[in-house]
Formats: structure tokens, sequence, C-alpha cells
């Protein structure tokens, strides 16, 4: 059996969905027909990293040192090279970029090298809550350059193909839908270990629990699921929140939630998040722009109903009334609303939060992703002639 070279380059490592779904993609790899490598910039932000895990699964990062997120000219040009040079000496047969920086740089390095097999994963799009609208406007114009070059384009979502062709990025026959896979299997054990990590995080029996788990930036919304848990403790005063993660707004958020004390606690970055999910009666998620939430596979892996916000590709995710409830975003009442919709009926919460459970596994297993990603590889082969 032929084997072919792959490429996998995103920007950074950090802890995040965009990043996880890449290194498991890269570790659950068919070695037998691929040989995959992981290419990255410098792993750098407030949000962790999972560099680490990486070197724990016995992959080698492959660096690039000038393939930064921020805007750089200079560094952005460098890295274009550094990329080129790169699939040039390794001779890919296929290169998977992900998240928008390392997906214009290595898709436009990747032609230079004339590499036979294109693929990108936005993870989501930069079109909403992100930047101001001129600079959003010349994002939407590397994307569309970038989509002219691109074999295939994987969105998370089928929101997402419809989000991206109504700015005119790529053509609809260029995309393809596969989720954000999840392991699963933590989450039998963080279940069976509920009561556990809610003593251990001061959590009463009597007490209903909220939680959010993400990056603490503006786009993800936090500062209105603050606002919900005042409205939510008016009628609902054994409610207790919690939230998981950091970011620029961390100082911020913990100043506007101060005067709720321990009723609302800011648990920085945590590597128990399967836990987390387990021991949470309700899961927030106040997003004002989402690809495919992929937290929501979590929270519903943990049998726990999620309130989130219609955004993106969060409703191809929660079934409305059946695995959550669906809210507009910037609307801490309609937020609020819906935690107390779930905080008085117990039984509900039970349902739903079985439906999600049913809904999540296993169908958005790793290995079904990883599986629909390597049948993609292979259509392209096929349609390239370049298995013969």
């Amino acid at each position: 059996m032929k084997k072919f070279r792959v490429a996998h380059v995103i920007t950074r490592l950090c802890k995040g969905g965009a990043q996880k779904n890449t290194f498991h993609t890269v570790r659950l790899a068919n070695r037998e027909r691929f040989d995959v490598d992981l290419i990255s910039g410098p792993t750098k932000g407030r949000e962790g990293s999972i560099e680490p895990a990486v070197r724990d699964a016995g992959i080698e990062i492959v660096r690039v040192p000038y393939l930064v997120r921020r805007v750089a000219p200079l560094h952005d040009y460098l890295a274009m090279r550094q990329l080129t040079a790169l699939f040039v000496r390794n001779r890919y047969d296929i290169v998977h970029t992900h998240t928008s920086k390392a997906g214009f740089l290595g898709r436009l390095a990747a032609v230079h090298a004339k590499t036979p097999i294109i693929v990108h994963t936005p993870h989501g799009n930069i079109f909403h809550g992100y930047f101001p609208k001129y600079v959003t406007r010349a994002f939407v114009w590397m994307e569309r350059h970038a989509a002219r070059r691109t074999d295939r384009i994987i969105e998370l979502t089928p929101g997402g193909i419809e989000e991206h062709l109504a700015e005119w990025i790529g053509r609809r026959e260029q995309y393809v839908t596969i989720f954000s896979g999840i392991d699963l299997s933590p989450y039998d054990a963080a279940i069976a270990r509920r009561n556990e990590t809610r003593r251990a995080l001061g959590v009463a029996d009597n007490q209903l629990l909220v939680g959010g788990v993400g990056r603490l930036e503006p786009v993800k919304g936090f500062r209105y699921l603050v606002s919900a848990a005042r409205l939510v403790l008016e009628s609902v005063p054994n409610a207790r929140f919690i939230v998981a993660g950091t970011g620029a707004l961390a100082k911020v958020l913990r100043a506007e939630a101060a005067d709720l004390d321990d009723r609302f606690r800011f648990l920085g970055l945590r590597d128990d998040v399967p836990d987390l999910m387990a021991a949470m009666d309700v899961f927030v998620l106040p997003s004002l722009n989402e690809g495919m939430g992929r937290v929501l596979l979590e929270a519903g892996a943990a049998a726990t109903p999620a309130v989130a916000t219609s955004v993106g590709g969060v409703p191809d995710i929660i079934r409305a009334g059946e695995t959550g409830i669906l809210v507009p975003p910037r609307e801490p009442e309609a937020l609020a609303n819906a935690v107390c919709i779930l905080a008085r009926d117990p039984g509900a919460r039970q349902a739903m939060g079985q439906a999600a459970r049913g809904a999540v596994a296993p169908a958005y297993g790793l290995d079904h992703m990883v599986a629909r990603i390597e049948a993609l590889y292979e259509a392209l082969i096929e349609e390239k002639s370049l298995d013969a």
C-alpha cells in the first residue's frame, strides 16, 4: 500500500478546541497509510498549552518560529517562506491547515510548493465578535483568496458552511462537514465521581451548580453570564456559578462578579474538565460566535443539559428543547430565564442531560472524526489519481 505524507499546520497549540482537534487527528492517524507531521508556531498566550500532551503521545512538533497569531507582516512573510521550504523539502502529498493565520499562510505556501492536495479547516469563523469591521473585511478577503487555492474546506457544522458561503468564500462543492470529536473515555468515570467533585468544589447537595468553560475573551460572552447570574440568584438563591478558563478579561470579569462572593467563582485553567462538566447541573455557553461549540459535546458526554446562545454552528449541536435550550446572544435576561426553567424542573434537567449524552456518544467520538477526515483524503487521492 502506497503511503502519503501529510502535514497538519496550526498557528499554536494552546488549550482550545481547534488545537485538540488537530492533535487527535495526528495522534490517531492510520500510520500504515499516512506519514503525518504536526507543524506549529510557538505556543504563547494565557490559554495554556497542550504541547506536553502532544509530546507525551510521542509526536514531534515541527516548529516554525515566525508563525505567530498576531498580525505581523514581516514575520508572516518569513513564516510563509519557512513553510514553503518545509513543504518542498518533505514533499508532502497533503497539506491540511487549521485556523485563520496558519490557514492563509499555509495554503499559499502549499501552492508555491506545488503540494498536490490542500485541505483547510477554519474551526469557526472570525466574521463576528472578534475585530473592527475593517479588519474583518480584510480577513474575509484573505479567506476568499485562499479558498480559490483549496481542494476542500472542512466545516464543523452545516451552519458553518452557510456562514462562509454568505461571505462569498469558496464554492459549495468545496465544502464538507466533519464535526470536531471529543475523547469520550473519561466521562463515565467523571459521572461516577460527580458527588466527590461537587464536595471538592464546596457545592452542597441542595445547591444548583451552573458552569461555563472557555477562554475569557470578549467573543465568549462571559460578561453576559455574570449579569445573568445576578438575575438567577434573585429567584434561585441556592444557585452557584463556576467558570473554568482564563484570558484577557480574567481580571475584569472577576471584578464584575466580586459582589457575588463565593456564589460566582472563576477557577482558572483546569485539567479536569470532564469532572467539572459532570458536577454541573446546567452548562452555559454564552458566546457571541462559535464554529461548533465543542464544549457542548463535553457537557453532553457528561449528561449535563446546556443553555447556549444560538450562534454559528451551535444550533446544529443543540436540539432545542431536547438536549438543551437555545437563547439569543447578548441577552442576559434570556440566559437567566433558561437557567431558571431548568432550575425549577429537575426532571427536565435529567431528561435533557440523558438525551444530550445519547446524542454525543458514540456519534461524536474521536475515532469517527478521524475516519471521516481520512476518508476525505482518500477521495481526494482518488480524484487526483495519486495512488497509481
